[in-house]
């Protein structure tokens, strides 16, 4: 396939669901372009060239005008958007979230462009429904994948160390989750327990508690890989969680660290065969205690968290995109065929 793509920044986001599943095509053979919106002249060649547009959450006026070219030219439109930006909680403060006026906006350009599309494309089932109930033509779930460029050295583990990987919105799941007292409360009960949160802080008084603020992508799976257990904590009081991807337990999984995660959303389906345990709101000292107890317990769900990881590297699930891709390409022809 000959595929243009038009990724939504350079970020996290559009990495999992632009950037790297097109340089994995293009690893495949695909011919793969960035298309860059600032040159008219260059974007109409890039038009003309490909057999595929791929726009990554963009849904402005202007992009419903290079849909609709690219589909003048006979080209495949598929868009792929992996949040509801425009349906957030209170107090949820989000990449791009829009409220009010502006999330009005927002919903009526991306109901305008799914007119000019051939496919969907996101991570989760409930985004599915979400975007089929609003119109989408087509759509179809592609989960996130560990980017295979994410691994590497791994960072030697001392004594037991309990690690969140959570952006700062998270602050809400941690408000309605009692996780911080069940936090605080294992810290207290063994003395060789340290905690590490990378983006969320939590009010945890101990000097064995690191908040880290930021970690750049490139450098995550190296400070997850410390972890002995990672956590993922998700309240179903927050609407937006029933429609996350389920990387994080991936990624944990990815570098060999066992995890505990709340039964919903993307988790619930998952368990000890991937390498951890679900745990209710209020059981998360008990699972925590006992797998700080347990060193034969957390090498085992590593050893399967290890290989569930494995599987689920982008290089090993890259036929899932090319599958898509090239049934919205068929497709596309098919209409330009039947319109001719």
């Amino acid at each position: 396939m000959r595929i243009a793509y038009l990724p939504d920044g350079q970020g996290a986001n559009a990495a999992y669901r632009s950037i790297c599943p097109m340089r994995a095509l293009a690893a495949r053979g695909h011919e793969v372009r960035e298309l860059d919106t600032t040159s008219a002249d260059g974007w109409w060649d890039l038009l003309r060239w490909c057999e595929l547009l791929h726009i990554h959450r963009v849904c402005d006026g202007g992009v419903i005008e290079l849909a609709r070219a690219a589909r003048a030219t006979g080209a495949a439109v598929v868009w792929d958007d992996d949040d509801d930006v425009t349906n957030p909680p209170e107090g949820y403060r989000g990449r791009g979230v829009q409220r009010g006026y502006r999330a009005q906006r927002r919903r009526a350009a991306r109901d305008k462009l799914f007119q000019q599309l051939d496919l969907v494309t996101t991570p989760s089932d409930h985004l599915a429904g979400v975007f089929r109930a609003a119109g989408a033509p087509a759509v179809q779930v592609i989960e996130n994948y560990v980017i295979d460029e994410l691994l590497g050295e791994r960072t030697p583990r001392q004594g037991v160390r309990i690690g969140w990987v959570a952006g700062g919105e998270h602050a809400l799941d941690a408000r309605a989750i009692p996780i911080a007292a069940a936090l605080e409360r294992l810290l207290d009960a063994h003395p060789h327990v340290r905690v590490t949160t990378i983006g969320v802080r939590l009010e945890l008084t101990s000097d064995r508690y690191t908040h880290i603020p930021l970690v750049q992508l490139t450098d995550l799976l190296r400070h997850v890989s410390a972890f002995d257990v990672g956590i993922a904590p998700l309240s179903p009081e927050v609407g937006i969680n029933h429609a996350r991807s389920n990387i994080k337990l991936k990624e944990y999984a990815a570098v060999g660290v066992p995890w505990l995660a709340s039964p919903i959303g993307p988790y619930s389906a998952l368990g000890e065969q991937q390498g951890g345990r679900l745990v209710a709101d209020d059981r998360w000292f008990e699972e925590l205690d006992a797998l700080v107890q347990s060193g034969r317990v957390r090498r085992r769900l590593a050893r399967r968290a290890s290989r569930w990881g494995r599987k689920q590297l982008l290089s090993r699930n890259v036929s899932r995109w090319e599958q898509a891709l090239g049934e919205a390409v068929a497709r596309a022809r098919t209409s330009v065929a039947r319109a001719g």
